[in-house]
């Protein structure tokens, strides 16, 4: 159940009046409520799952965080981090490779993103951040907050947890971001959805320009489905009180890989900096710059495998190590360069945008291919017949839907626009100095958009349910 089908928008509102009118001090447990009956809609088994990882966690932090015995400590800790490490990479190969007469076994909704909430629960812990939660009810909705259950962001126990319980909620605030997030998902991404699907299955016919319609489009769809999840889910987030860490932050507009890694899905990156790449910089600090290369490779391999255990996921982190390693090798020399040039600033600006874009969108064909050999073939039949390339772009288009391609090309470019001006930030900005005459018809406005979504989920082609990208993982 997406946050865009029409079941879960018919259940919303209820949710949303009975939080409003509840005790405050009931919230928490009605949410928690409410996040396992969500995963339950998804399979039993997965909230039983989530159950247990919940409940283990919850007793071990009270080991990893006693004082009396460091040993103890670090056995809990230890034994902790093994045993969910063990749990994620577990269903991570099973989805790949076949379990015997078992096949192969679908991971529960949510496994990477609550995995890395009970982790870094348990290493805050033990490092003397934060001390072991006392209520099991507050750690276990933390833990299982439905709005971040199928794609995150990464939010850390200990940031909700200094939220609870909730005494703001922003109702309005957060049914604009969640029409914003339907507008992406509904006009952005699920109308280039067709077009990109066509391409990377029709690898070995299609050539030239139909091949390069297929690898610039499948970022855009990227960005807008999995940006369109992260907004519904911060603006749910906002109705019931907790403000979630922002996923991104204008990721193609980044002039270096290193400042793309910085904008785009924020919490997973921040989290591996935190908990893999700061120890391993730490620990392999004596061995200068091969040291930094090996953390830098190893941290874009976690991001890699986090994904999938699968060869294209594999090379799409090699070559983002790769990248990462030559941006930060050269960084200094660049940096002298545009000093003594400062007339150049502008068109260094530009060509790192512009190579940066590209090399992530190279990537980004390992990620989305069948398989590394139909992404090493759009990439080179990219280069042919571009003699008929007029012709194979009407054909795709006729072959997946013309209008719906328009529609999102135009979509995007909207959202882009939208994006760098941000009107949501404009208004929350004068808003307090508005009179109340002035905030009805936004209101007003937002409603609308919202039940316009609505409208369209109904309405769409065949009513099926069209799952974000992310939730796979």
């Amino acid at each position: 159940m997406t946050f865009t089908s029409f079941k879960f928008l018919l259940v919303f509102p209820l949710l949303v009046g009975l939080y409003y009118v509840i005790p405050q001090r009931c919230r928490m447990l009605f949410l928690l409520l409410a996040s396992y009956g969500y995963v339950c809609a998804s399979s039993v088994r997965a909230a039983l799952a989530l159950a247990a990882a919940t409940v283990f966690t919850f007793l071990a932090g009270k080991y990893a965080g006693d004082t009396g015995s460091q040993q103890r400590a670090y056995a809990a800790f230890l034994s902790t981090i093994s045993i969910l490490t063990f749990y994620l990479c577990f269903f991570k190969i099973t989805t790949v490779l076949p379990l015997g007469r078992l096949g192969h076994l679908a991971a529960p909704l949510g496994l990477s993103y609550y995995t890395f909430k009970l982790m870094s629960y348990v290493i805050d812990i033990y490092w003397g951040k934060i001390e072991p939660a006392r209520s099991f009810t507050q750690f276990a909705t933390a833990i299982a907050f439905f709005p971040q259950i199928p794609a995150g962001p990464i939010q850390r126990p200990a940031d909700f947890l200094s939220q609870v319980p909730p005494t703001q909620t922003a109702l309005w605030l957060g049914l604009s971001r969640m029409a914003w997030g339907m507008a992406k998902k509904l006009l952005i991404a699920d109308n280039l959805a067709p077009t990109v699907g066509y391409v990377f299955s029709h690898t070995h016919t299609l050539h030239g320009a139909s091949l390069l319609a297929g690898f610039y489009l499948f970022p855009l769809q990227m960005y807008a489905d999995f940006s369109a999840l992260t907004d519904i889910a911060l603006g749910l987030g906002l109705i019931f009180g907790i403000i979630g860490p922002e996923n991104f932050n204008r990721p193609f507009t980044a002039s270096s890989i290193t400042d793309f890694w910085r904008r785009w899905h924020m919490s997973l990156t921040k989290w591996l900096a935190d908990y893999v790449f700061t120890p391993l910089r730490m620990a392999t600090r004596s061995a200068g710059t091969a040291g930094l290369a090996m953390s830098i490779s190893i941290n874009m391999l976690a991001v890699a495998l986090w994904h999938g255990f699968t060869l294209g996921y594999l090379v799409f982190g090699v070559l983002n190590a790769a990248y990462l390693v030559g941006d930060v090798f050269s960084a200094r020399r660049r940096n002298l360069f545009f000093k003594a040039h400062p007339n150049l600033d502008a068109l260094g600006n530009w060509s790192g945008w512009l190579l940066t874009t590209h090399l992530f969108f190279l990537a980004m064909a390992f990620f989305r291919a069948h398989g590394v050999t139909d992404a090493a073939r759009l990439l080179t039949r990219i280069w042919s017949g571009f003699g008929t390339s007029g012709t194979d772009l009407v054909t795709l288009a006729a072959a997946t839907g013309k209008n719906a391609l328009l529609i999102g090309l135009i979509g995007y470019a909207v959202l882009e626009l939208a994006e760098r001006y941000r009107p949501d930030l404009w208004w929350r900005r004068i808003e307090p100095t508005t009179p109340p005459w002035v905030h009805w018809p936004v209101r007003i406005a937002i409603a609308v958009c919202v039940l316009a979504g609505i409208f369209l989920v109904t309405i769409r082609q065949g009513g099926h349910d069209s799952p974000f990208l992310y939730q796979v993982f």
